[in-house]
């Protein structure tokens, strides 16, 4: 029997290219693994808009997310979306999703927060691009329910050294909140140094 995957949560970014067929194999490994959630990633209103012009449609259907939520619920996963945008997010916004990512550039749009703090859904909440801690302090506070709330160390890096994961400790003891990693490394070996650090997800 597979052990089930219950602090990992996997994630799509713009690699299925707006592409339903590249969107529809993620989605169908996740749903024959032994992972338990997965989010796919809103881009901003602006980069849509770029890349439009470029000829490159970025963005996935509504019906390929609500068929999406459907398939998770069926397998008793959960089905989570990225955001860091409110004008992006608007469209997708009743969406009955299980949790919401707050990407780190979205720390900054205070609509959006509103709109997530709403959907009284668990949120993580992404520290990366050096977002400071006075935004994350405001940001905690703007969400006013703290038990819906997780921090996640995001270190945009492939560099060990600038790995910094004592910031998971640092972030539970300053904010008192539940602090997981974000994994942008491409070595496994990530994972044993993680270990002393015992991030939530």
């Amino acid at each position: 029997m597979k052990k089930k995957l219950n602090n990992f949560f996997l994630e799509a970014g713009i690699n299925h290219f707006g592409k339903m067929s590249y969107a529809k194999k993620m989605l169908n490994f996740f749903l024959n693994s032994s992972y338990q959630n997965i989010s796919f990633m809103i881009q901003s209103e602006k980069f849509y808009k770029k890349f439009i012009k470029k000829g490159i449609n970025f963005n996935l259907t509504k019906n390929f997310y609500f068929e999406a939520i459907k398939s998770c619920r069926k397998r008793k996963k959960k089905f989570g979306l990225a955001v860091c945008d409110a004008s992006s997010f608007k469209e997708k916004k009743d969406l009955n999703v299980d949790f919401y990512k707050l990407l780190s550039v979205g720390i900054y749009d205070y609509d959006l927060i509103e709109m997530l703090k709403i959907k009284k859904k668990p949120v993580y909440i992404s520290t990366g691009f050096n977002v400071s801690e006075k935004e994350i302090k405001k940001c905690i506070k703007l969400f006013n329910n703290n038990k819906n709330i997780q921090l996640l160390h995001a270190p945009m890096t492939y560099e060990p050294a600038e790995l910094n994961l004592k910031t998971i400790d640092l972030y539970k003891r300053k904010f008192k909140l539940p602090t997981g990693y974000s994994n942008h490394f491409n070595k496994k070996e990530i994972f044993y140094s993680l270990l002393p650090y015992n991030p939530n997800t």
